[in-house]
């Protein structure tokens, strides 16, 4: 019996306090944050209003890094297709190519793109786009189209 009564008096507290607790339903959907740009709208502001900067001192830019350029020509290609053999190297194939990860062919190791070579180049390009061995397909370079792909080959056995 007394735990009835405990249960009906505390759900009619429940009930007479739940107007101050209750959320509408703009706010169980609102964003947590906003995302502003200085110059760009926020999201969740009205139409046309754009982020105003915050006052701050300004910040000098770090002096970038620079490495000497020894072919023009190289900088003219990049520049011209937009991509960058060397970088997308770097980014998706150094991982195995520079340590020889499950026998991939090291960067520099003539011997090894030689004798891959013997098959020809398209054979290497099939093998590039499906994955061999423990190679992924593409190399994990989901961005690289095949004549992307075609440049960073080129790229590895030119080295």
């Amino acid at each position: 019996m007394i735990q009835k009564l405990f249960a009906v008096a505390a759900l009619s507290c429940l009930f007479a306090t739940g107007g101050a607790y209750a959320q509408n339903a703009a706010d169980n959907i609102r964003p947590a944050r906003q995302v502003c740009l200085a110059g760009q709208p926020c999201v969740g502001n009205k139409v046309g209003t754009t982020a105003q900067p915050a006052a701050a001192a300004p910040v000098a830019a770090a002096p970038m890094a620079t490495t000497p350029v020894e072919d023009a020509a190289e900088v003219v290609e990049v520049a011209a297709s937009g991509f960058d053999a060397e970088a997308t190297y770097m980014a998706s194939c150094n991982a195995c190519h520079a340590a020889g990860v499950a026998n991939a062919p090291k960067l520099g190791d003539k011997a090894a793109w030689d004798a891959r070579m013997e098959k020809g180049m398209d054979a290497i390009m099939v093998n590039v786009m499906n994955g061999i061995n423990a190679m992924p397909a593409k190399g994990l370079c989901m961005t690289c189209s095949a004549d992307d792909l075609q440049e960073i080959v080129n790229y590895m056995v030119a080295k």
